[in-house]
């Protein structure tokens, strides 16, 4: 059994590859592809443990050596500082100093959940990134309002059809005109955006309800 610990980056990967009796056999630095780590794994034949420190761009790495059959543990960053300096004294968290936890057996370990669960979240994430950039023009289209002293009309939601139809005949200096025409443009943009989102979030929960039902497992909700 080798234990690899793995300082990942954008591009790269610091990998220490370490036996069961704490021997560092490799230390080196390597693509962030997976014909570099399907090389590093058939020249070390033996089966292979690895670590990765939760952060950016992590589930990528994840994916990756999940996909060559390197069972992987994601470590919670400050925990696995703590540890280090308690048990390891190390100056740094490193590569070497991963693998070193993973074999004796000290990492905190991150709950990672099935990949179409990951996947999943990927799609409720960026409808929810949709949601807060249509609430930013929102409030831009307020502020332009605001300062121009506009008088509203009574109605229960300024963005609703009556609401978007008073705004694009709401006459306005030029300059605030021009604006106010571009933002109530750009919001129309995103809602669609929102909506397309969620028709991917609604399909992709329908095949895995489906695919849960399929191999016996009824949910109830």
């Amino acid at each position: 059994m080798y234990y690899l610990g793995i300082d990942h980056h954008k591009r790269y990967s610091q990998v220490a590859v370490m036996d069961k009796e704490g021997t560092l056999k490799i230390n080196c630095k390597i693509p962030n592809e997976k014909a570099s780590f399907k090389v590093l794994k058939e020249r070390l034949e033996e089966p292979l443990g690895a670590v990765i420190e939760a952060g950016n761009n992590w589930s990528m790495l994840y994916n990756l050596l999940e996909d060559l059959g390197i069972q992987v543990t994601v470590a919670h960053p400050l925990k696995v500082r703590a540890i280090a300096d308690a048990k390891i004294k190390s100056d740094s968290i490193d590569a070497k100093t991963l693998a070193h936890l993973l074999r004796a057996d000290l990492i905190p370990e991150v709950h990672v959940p099935p990949r179409e669960i990951r996947e999943q979240k990927n799609l409720l994430r960026h409808r929810l990134w949709l949601v807060k950039l249509q609430t930013m023009v929102k409030n831009r289209i307020h502020q332009i309002i605001d300062r121009n002293q506009a008088k509203l009309p009574g109605v229960a939601d300024l963005f609703g059809v009556t609401g978007i139809k008073f705004l694009k005949n709401l006459v306005l200096p030029r300059i605030d005109a021009d604006l106010l025409q571009d933002h109530l443009a750009l919001l129309a943009e995103i809602k669609g955006h929102i909506k397309r989102a969620q028709v991917w979030v609604d399909e992709n929960l329908q095949r895995q309800q489906t695919h849960s039902h399929s191999r016996g497992f009824t949910r109830f909700w």
